[in-house]
């Protein structure tokens, strides 16, 4: 930005900085790149697919083509219509025919040669009674005159063609053109016209699009210069989003008297832009015979079809509309000499038909197509020319023949009054249940029933673009790492330096850089900060009197306290916790590996910092099973805290990520697809956080876990019986465990005064609340009363499922899950809870393995000698003899790599990639949890510059919306 810019100093034009920013270039109507054509560019404001904070669309020419919603449908009816309808449209009005003159360009050499015009009017207050209008234009790098049409080509404007000596390819110039751009990198400039008005109204002749400004009392004025440094891949291109109606505050757009503001004619345009090269009328009728015959209407038909690979479809496709008035007979989707529906493509339709009255729902018709039958429809939205009302149809799903689709509003079924409607509802539901079965088996939570990743339905599974992503784990990654050659290597390390090559050999975070800077890994201070704030930070509980199984006195703890309390009275204070590993007692060890059962008392020092202060290898006290403090000799202690993260380490692999954060979750995202319908708010709220869930977790049951052939036995001491360990764990299980502030407080960790530098504890909270008022937010928009939630069937039948079949209570002892939604409150509780632990949790568990596996002594998951019975025999030998090989080293690494790698496609919290709800009501309170989770960002950011090693695993942009790794 220059540093003069005529504006308030809004985020994204302060003067002297500097913005990535993105620019999308397009014909507006024929494929042909090379063909005479209106140019667009569009423009983004940050380096994402996601709207930005003011997204502007720009064509060539200095006046737009239309101005209201009829002009709007004229100028859309007169392209589709071919030459004689443009050509009619341009004789209708002799600006009709200047505008389209001044707006078409012959092709360029770049598109960054051309200048382009935004048409939009903003203002803001500068003073008191002070308004300014402003408008936008992008100017480029060549000469404007250059591209215009010669004067024999404006005699017939409308014909749209290529220059006779042109001889490039249709897509050159959107495509290698383009390649060229990341060579050269042009600059573009970007301008900005102004004027001041005192009067609190502004003249239309000020507002209107179709009008440019005088230049000479108002000249264009550089404001920022854009360098074009690279072209964006293509599957990233085709999914950014623009919002142009989307201003920062203190803007406002100038609007025609009785017209529709021009952005919304935008966004309304800007479905045909990406759409409207591959559009042709299916009748010969003009716009002005539809509006003749009241009987008919012409519906504006939008199909967008998914992004994934394998997206599009070759069947013949039909739609039949339905409303309060009847029904449309099949309307053929078709354009001739068209690809229709082809992969992250956007096609519009003209259908005429009868009047339906209020579109209620639609159904699609699958015809023929091969093996390229299945078709994945985004949305559909269609606009009425007649009634001017635009009904959206948002599916997100496969379709192999037919499927109906309801309105995309959300509803609850006692409010339901349209009766077929109603029965839409209840056959989904009961289609639903009968592809989608549960698996119970006795002492395990209920999962999916289906014996393996290719038998799941479609919908259910990963788009094929992760599956490619994902690939292989062990070769493909150990390759990319550079760990290959050491996967068949099966000697010991040397000494605790050829761990340290080993791992650095990968590009390291900055948490695995402080971790091995200067041995940090060894210190007691390091061992303390890893329990709170590490990838388990959920094992430490308060221990406020001695444990019988674990003596402990003052005279072995002589120095390790520092308040001059005997060790019950720090107890007492609330200065003493425990790690206990009982529940890993009796469950086998996967052959050749050994793990204890220990037990390690920590200490909160008056620094304030945590730190173990006394180690029990086992549970039972015995003279083989000495209690090791840091008053032992410095390889004794060490020894005994590697033995400690090592039961760590297992309990975090089995216990923490793959039962708590894996398969508690499937049973929230198993009865979500049973017993909602996606109408309803719930499943709406639901679905981007368990998208992927049921996919992750039957992909991973063969090859991750199950048997003494699988990742994790060749990984952890436990690995070849991680159920019997699941089994524990979830017979130990209660419902408080997924409620952040009870399972904090269950143990006994929730008081910061107490517990000082639990920066999980405090970022878990953060985001708890944040979650909790969006849900409250959502929810009262659906559920007025209590009883709204009592009369709401579909919705106790959701929560009865979970309880019946998903997590069962096995023993006599109920698990507290509950039955049934008792309140509105209540719901709010369980919602939060569900998507808290379906996001955040699993990423705070989950994307930082690779920091803490990387360097084996650290945390290492299987050791290969038995844990030290006496004191004073530890030597380097023994220890390297205990840890793991190289290969299992190197094969650990390749796999918490995989784990820690977030996918291309992921959508964070507050991204909504598929938007289920329509309503703008919900829609507003999403943009404010994305405004609060930036917040929460900003705070943590500001408290982690002040942290020796950054908490980081809980800010909101690194945090997925669903588990799916």
């Amino acid at each position: 930005m220059s540093n003069d810019v005529p504006i308030p100093a809004y985020d994204i034009f302060q003067p002297n900085s500097s913005k990535e920013i993105r620019i999308r270039f397009f014909n507006h109507t024929v494929r042909d790149n090379a063909a005479t054509d209106l140019r667009c560019a569009f423009l983004k404001f940050g380096d994402n697919e996601s709207e930005g904070p003011m997204d502007m669309a720009f064509t060539t020419g200095d006046v737009s083509l239309f101005n209201d919603s009829e002009s709007l449908q004229d100028f859309l009816a007169a392209l589709d219509g071919g030459p004689w309808a443009l050509k009619l449209w341009a004789y209708m009005n002799p600006m009709n025919y200047h505008a389209l003159v001044e707006s078409l360009r012959r092709p360029p050499r770049s598109w960054t040669y051309l200048d382009y015009c935004n048409h939009v009017t903003y203002s803001c207050i500068t003073g008191e009674n002070t308004r300014r209008l402003f408008r936008f234009r992008l100017v480029g790098t060549g000469i404007l005159d250059e591209f215009k049409l010669s004067p024999e080509e404006q005699k017939e404007p409308w014909t749209l063609k290529r220059p006779e000596a042109e001889v490039k390819k249709c897509d050159y110039y959107l495509g290698e053109a383009l390649e060229n751009v990341a060579v050269t990198n042009p600059t573009m400039r970007l301008q900005i016209q102004h004027r001041d008005v005192t009067s609190d109204i502004v003249p239309e002749e000020l507002k209107d699009p179709c009008k440019s400004w005088d230049e000479k009392s108002c000249p264009w004025e550089d404001i920022a210069d854009i360098v074009l440094t690279y072209k964006v891949p293509n599957v990233l291109a085709e999914r950014a989003k623009f919002n142009v109606e989307k201003i920062p505050d203190g803007i406002s757009v100038q609007t025609l008297a009785n017209a529709s503001p021009y952005t919304y004619l935008l966004n309304v345009h800007e479905k045909v832009l990406f759409a409207s090269t591959r559009s042709r009328p299916l009748s010969n009728s003009s716009f002005s015979d539809v509006i003749c015959k009241p009987e008919m209407t012409t519906y504006l038909v939008h199909v967008e079809t998914g992004y994934q690979i394998e997206s599009e479809t070759n069947a013949a496709v039909s739609i039949s509309i339905y409303g309060t008035k009847g029904r449309t007979r099949k309307l053929l989707l078709d354009k001739s000499f068209h690809n229709d529906f082809e992969r992250g493509r956007k096609d519009a339709y003209y259908l005429q038909a009868p009047v339906v009255g209020d579109i209620k729902f639609v159904k699609i018709f699958l015809v023929g197509g091969g093996r390229s039958r299945d078709w994945f429809l985004r949305d559909i939205v269609i606009f009425d020319l007649n009634s001017r009302k635009s009904y959206d149809f948002p599916c997100f799903q496969w379709i192999t023949a037919n499927i109906t689709i309801p309105k995309g509003n959300a509803i609850l079924i006692q409010r339901e009054e349209d009766p077929a409607l109603w029965h839409i509802r209840k056959l989904e539901i009961a289609q639903k249940q009968k592809t989608i079965g549960w698996h119970t088996e006795n002492g395990f939570t209920g999962r999916i029933d289906f014996a393996s990743y290719k038998d799941l339905p479609r919908d259910l599974k990963f788009a094929i673009d992760q599956e490619w992503e994902r690939g292989t784990i062990f070769e493909s990654f150990a390759t990319k790492m550079k760990l290959h050659h050491f996967t068949s290597i099966f000697n010991a390390f040397d000494s605790f330096e050829d761990f340290r090559a080993m791992a650095e050999i990968l590009e390291q975070s900055e948490i695995a850089k402080a971790i091995l800077n200067k041995d940090n890994w060894m210190r007691d201070e390091e061992f303390g900060r890893m329990v709170l704030d590490g990838i388990n930070p959920i094992m430490l509980r308060r221990c406020e009197a001695p444990l019988e199984n674990f003596p402990v006195t003052d005279e072995i703890l002589k120095g390790c306290l520092d308040r001059e309390l005997n060790l019950q009275e720090e107890m007492e204070a609330g200065h003493v916790y425990i790690l206990d590993y009982k529940i890993l007692e009796g469950i086998p060890r996967t052959e050749g590996s050994y793990l204890p059962n220990p037990l390690c008392l920590m200490y909160v020092r008056t620094d304030e910092e945590l730190v173990p202060i006394a180690i029990q290898l086992e549970q039972k006290p015995s003279l083989d099973n000495p209690i090791w403090t840091p008053n032992d000799t410095e390889l004794d202690w060490l020894f005994a805290k590697t033995w400690v993260k090592s039961a760590d380490a297992n309990m975090h692999a089995i216990y923490t990520h793959l039962f708590r954060a894996h398969y508690l979750s499937e049973t929230f995202a198993v009865s979500t697809h049973r017993n909602l319908p996606v109408t309803h708010p719930v499943y709406k709220l639901l679905m981007p956080h368990v998208k992927y869930t049921i996919a992750v977790n039957t992909a991973s049951k063969n090859k991750l876990v199950g048997g003494d052939d699988t990742i994790l036995a060749k990984l952890l001491a436990l690995g070849g019986k991680c159920f019997d360990l699941i089994a524990r764990a979830y017979s130990e299980f209660k419902w408080d465990h997924l409620n952040v502030p009870m399972e904090l407080s269950i143990r006994g960790v929730d008081d910061p005064q107490l517990l000082p530098n639990y920066h999980y504890r405090d970022d878990a909270m953060k985001m708890w609340k944040c979650i909790s008022d969006f849900m409250s937010k959502v929810v009262h928009i659906y559920y007025k009363t209590d009883s709204d939630i009592e009369e709401d069937e579909e919705l106790q039948n959701w929560m009865k499922d979970i309880k019946l079949n998903g997590l069962v209570s096995w023993k006599e002892e109920d698990n507290g899950v509950p039955g049934c939604v008792e309140s509105v409150l209540h719901l709010i509780e369980i919602m939060t809870m569900i998507i808290y632990n379906e996001s955040c949790f699993h990423a705070a568990v989950n994307f930082g393995q690779v920091d803490y596996y990387q360097f084996g002594p650290n945390y290492p998951g299987a050791m290969r000698a038995p844990p030290p019975t006496k004191k004073k025999v530890t030597t380097i030998s023994s220890i390297m003899a205990a840890l793991p090989t190289k290969s299992g080293q190197s094969m650990m690494i390749a796999f918490t790599s995989f784990l820690s790698k977030y996918s291309s496609l992921e959508a964070y919290l507050g991204e909504y990639h598929d938007p289920y709800f329509t309503e703008p009501s919900v829609r507003e309170v999403q943009a404010e949890f994305r405004d609060n989770l930036k917040k929460i960002s900003e705070e943590i950011q500001t408290r982690n510059k002040s942290l020796k090693i950054p908490y980081t695993y809980l800010l909101p942009e690194r945090v997925p919306n669903s588990t799916s790794v």
